[in-house]
């Protein structure tokens, strides 16, 4: 027998009310939910709209350390209960169809540790996060999708599966969108191996717009941002850009010189290039084609903003 898809309407050869996709797309979200939680506690916290040490005038009220609504209630309180509502429920109903022995997984810590590796923090901190322990939304989730041939079989998996995705969709609207991070280089730390061998970090580091100072998700190390931003600006201010790369460069470094004006230094010959991009990447030193972009040089760009704003 067949029959359509309760989610998407495709035919199901085998009968259920979910097609294997469908089925696939709430696996993703039940194993999104650590991550999600992580985001909540953040916008409960208020830690992302903290201020980063920068002087700031002070506000007349002292704010409060959480997010009140007009009712005085955290609003990600009710969407979050809900959540946990909704998966713990189905997971129990789940369990006594099936006799997977929900209590003791939701003691275990082969359990817990699943969770922890779904998290996710802004400042990615494992060492942290492994302290902190698992919300019942949380192990319910992950639980869930540990069983999801017996979740497609669950005879009532259509409402099961529109309650928890509406769940997830309510929490995922009060969560205040994290702010954007820039890349500011790789981790410049020298340290030794075990073998007594010099080596360089080199992971990848990220900080917030605003941020003085960044943590090495690796070594742990602090750099300060500005430091890691001029060691940026000296490795590449010899190097070939064309207007839009080095318009994408200068955003990320927060001193944004767009394409539009680079050009028009190259018009008024503020400015020369020294090779053109061709189509398959290569670079000549030579004009070809007319729709090959010139390239400039990093530092040149940069003296020529330098005397203008003199």
């Amino acid at each position: 027998m067949t029959t359509d898809c309760h989610n998407c309407g495709r035919t199901v050869a085998d009968d259920f009310d979910l097609c294997h996709d469908c089925m696939a797309t709430l696996v993703k979200n039940l194993e999104s939910v650590p991550g999600l939680v992580s985001d909540i506690l953040i916008t409960r916290s208020r830690q992302d709209r903290m201020s980063s040490n920068l002087a700031r005038g002070k506000s007349a009220e002292t704010t409060l350390p959480i997010r009140l609504d007009q009712y005085d209630q955290r609003p990600t309180q009710r969407p979050f209960d809900a959540l946990t509502n909704e998966l713990v429920t189905w997971a129990r109903d789940l369990d006594a169809l099936i006799g997977g022995e929900l209590d003791a997984a939701l003691d275990s810590r082969g359990l817990r540790d699943v969770v922890h590796r779904h998290r996710h923090s802004r400042r990615p901190d494992p060492a942290s996060l492994s302290q902190d322990g698992a919300l019942d939304a949380e192990l319910a989730a992950i639980w869930l999708s540990l069983y999801a041939n017996d979740l497609r079989r669950h005879p009532a998996v259509a409402e099961l599966f529109d309650g928890i995705e509406d769940a997830i969709a309510r929490c995922r609207k009060v969560i205040d969108r994290l702010p954007e991070l820039s890349y500011k280089g790789p981790c410049p730390h020298a340290s030794y191996d075990e073998e007594r061998q010099p080596f360089t970090c080199s992971a990848d580091l990220y900080a917030e717009r605003g941020e003085d100072y960044v943590s090495c998700p690796r070594c742990w190390t602090h750099h300060r941002v500005r430091d890691l931003e001029q060691a940026m600006m000296r490795e590449i201010d010899d190097r070939l850009f064309t207007a839009a790369e080095i318009e994408r460069l200068t955003r990320e470094l927060g001193e944004t010189i767009p394409a539009g004006t680079i050009r028009s230094w190259h018009s008024r010959r503020v400015i020369e290039p020294h090779a053109w991009k061709q189509a398959d990447g290569t670079v000549s030193h030579y004009w070809m084609r007319r729709s090959d972009p010139p390239m400039y040089k990093f530092s040149e760009v940069r003296d020529a903003r330098n005397r203008g704003e003199a």
